[in-house]
């Protein structure tokens, strides 16, 4: 009898040995699982701050300018730029009289030119870097009007371009012979630069604007 009795003892005693690992192994799993909560809430809090803090996508170079942008600027480039992005009709020797003072870039293009194509990304990010300082023009010389329109939707500018349909006014600033063609003035309104063919860098471009409009 006490052989059988110490037998049943060790068997209670074997099965809660094996009981208290398996009890420990589930409150150890359940902390994990805690743990593992606190992370994914942490991780979603982290995610709604990144999206509050304006991380749902990024305006281009050159989005339309807001009305605080307008005011901070001179008046006549301020009415220069609030035609952004259009073609206009008009004088661009109105439109450089109306800006006298200010250093102006004046730009010959067309639609149907691929040079113009290549180097407008860089008219596009310049004009917005240079905002304040530096009046852009565009002159769509040889152009249909609705094919500009459209090349304007895939190239917005900050600035507005005149329609020049024979070319005349490209030609009375010394230009239209060759797409595209940029055309310098000085805040006096002197002409002191034009340039035939394109840009390749945003260098480049930066060079003759500070040379040739941003002088004195």
């Amino acid at each position: 009898m006490s052989g059988r009795r110490a037998r049943r003892d060790r068997l209670r005693e074997e099965r809660s040995e094996r009981a208290e690992p398996h009890g420990a192994g589930r409150g150890r799993l359940t902390a994990l699982a805690a743990v593992a909560a606190v992370l994914v809430a942490a991780g979603l809090i982290a995610l709604a701050a990144a999206g509050g803090a304006g991380g749902g996508g990024s305006s281009g170079s050159a989005a339309p300018l807001t009305k605080a942008e307008l005011r901070s600027v001179p008046r006549r480039l301020a009415a220069n730029e609030k035609e952004a992005n259009q073609v206009i009709d008009g004088s661009i020797g109105q439109k450089l009289e109306e800006l006298r003072g200010i250093p102006v870039v004046v730009n010959q293009w067309a639609s149907w030119c691929p040079n113009c194509r290549d180097e407008f990304p860089l008219f596009q990010q310049l004009s917005r870097q240079l905002r304040g300082k530096v009046a852009f023009v565009g002159l769509d010389s040889q152009d249909e009007r609705g094919s500009a329109e459209e090349f304007l939707k895939e190239y917005p500018v900050t600035y507005p371009s005149i329609f020049d349909q024979d070319a005349s006014q490209a030609a009375s600033l010394g230009a239209g012979a060759g797409w595209p063609t940029t055309i310098y003035f000085d805040r006096h309104g002197e002409r002191t630069y034009v340039r035939e063919g394109g840009y390749v860098t945003l260098a480049q471009l930066r060079g003759d604007i500070e040379r040739y409009a941003l002088r004195g």
